[in-house]
């Protein structure tokens, strides 16, 4: 399920550029206000995968959003107008211990702004039967693979050009994610993803998004994409964001909506 928050900005205000630390440690606020226990065992823990070897938290969020909106160096100004947020989660202790923080704070608090809450919203998720859907970032998808040891380690992040290795490890993470909120492969483990080609042919950088977090550059992607294969992991995709570390901010994605059909004949003409 996914929660739409909306605040009113009475007049045009600055946030950072990169707010997604401070909307994670938000979540988890509100959280410990609806059950502090549950929120220390989603820091602290969260959900095994099936094999116990990886834990992950199932949630994910969007930035601040507002159609009035610029941008100068590293401040981003909103306002004024309604502003909101999106939080979603497949976990029903989740969305009933955040409700009952946001109801019991009130506003929205990020960095020194306390943003009155006007109104939370339940949004319903979109039907995946057919097993196919386009879909919008809403915050940048991270992908990623280990290095070896004599590349030097760690991790390597994918951009939206790298294709099916790209596709392969969003698939690879939806697998973990199902196994720990069912406890088993789904039946269907199909899943493949491809970027807008007419998007990325913009410019070499087009599609790619780093955000610096705590003085960490993280290398996501940012265009639109299909996606097709198995009902399940398309469900699945929608709550708990596509890729890695969607509870600092990263893989929140919508459906795209189809174009209505065009008029035929003379009087589609103008």
């Amino acid at each position: 399920m996914r929660l739409l928050i909306e605040c009113e900005l009475r007049s045009e205000t600055p946030f950072p550029m990169n707010h997604q630390h401070d909307l994670m440690a938000l979540v988890y606020r509100l959280l410990e206000c609806g059950d502090e226990t549950y929120a220390r065992f989603l820091h602290d823990q969260g959900y095994a995968a099936a094999d116990g070897a990886k834990r992950v938290k199932l949630f994910c969020f969007s930035g601040l959003r507002c159609r009035k909106r610029r941008a100068n160096g590293g401040t981003l100004w909103l306002g004024p107008g309604m502003l909101n947020w999106l939080v979603s989660s497949p976990i029903e202790a989740f969305l009933q211990y955040f409700a009952t923080g946001l109801l019991s704070e009130g506003v929205v608090t990020v960095g020194s702004h306390r943003l009155p809450i006007t109104q939370v919203q339940t949004l319903p998720a979109p039907g995946f039967s057919s097993g196919a859907a386009r879909f919008t970032c809403l915050t940048p998808i991270v992908a990623s693979i280990p290095r070896s040891v004599g590349e030097g380690g760690g991790t390597t992040y994918l951009r939206p050009r790298d294709g099916t290795a790209f596709s392969a490890a969003v698939r690879n993470n939806l697998l973990t994610k199902y196994g720990a909120l069912c406890g088993k492969p789904p039946t269907d483990d199909r899943f493949e993803m491809r970027f807008d080609e007419g998007y990325l042919a913009r410019d070499a950088h087009a599609g790619t998004k780093k955000i610096t977090i705590k003085g960490i550059d993280v290398v996501g992607a940012q265009a639109p994409f299909a996606a097709s294969g198995s009902a399940e992991l398309l469900e699945l995709m929608y709550p708990c964001g596509a890729g890695e570390k969607n509870s600092s901010g990263f893989g929140m994605v919508e459906v795209t909506p189809p174009c209505p059909p065009q008029a035929e004949g003379p009087e589609a003409r103008y």
